[in-house]
C-alpha cells in the first residue's frame, strides 16, 4: 500500500545569494554567450546553408541543361534485281 507523503520545498535562500555573487560578471557572461551562438550560427551557415544557396544560385546564373532525346530513325533499304532465265 502506498502512502502519501508531504514534501516540503526547500527554501530558495541560495539563490538570491548566488546571482549577488554572479551580478558583477553577466555583461561578460552576456557577451561570452552572444558570441558562442554567433559562433554556432556562423558554423551552421558555413556548414549546410552556403551549398545549398551557391547550387541555388548557379542554377539561377546558368541555364539549366537542355534535357537530351533520343530519335530514333528506322531506316529500310530496299533491293530490288530483275532476274532473267533463259529457259
Amino acid at each position: 500500500m502506498l502512502t502519501p507523503t508531504i514534501i516540503d520545498p526547500r527554501p530558495r535562500e541560495l539563490l538570491p545569494a548566488i546571482r549577488e555573487d554572479l551580478a558583477p560578471f553577466l555583461p561578460a557572461l552576456r557577451s561570452a554567450a552572444g558570441l558562442i551562438a554567433a559562433a554556432a550560427v556562423a558554423e551552421f551557415t558555413a556548414r549546410y546553408a552556403a551549398p545549398a544557396l551557391i547550387d541555388s544560385a548557379r542554377q539561377i546564373i546558368a541555364p539549366a541543361p537542355q534535357h537530351k532525346q533520343t530519335i530514333l530513325v528506322e531506316e529500310q533499304t530496299t533491293v530490288r534485281r530483275k532476274v532473267t532465265v533463259v529457259s
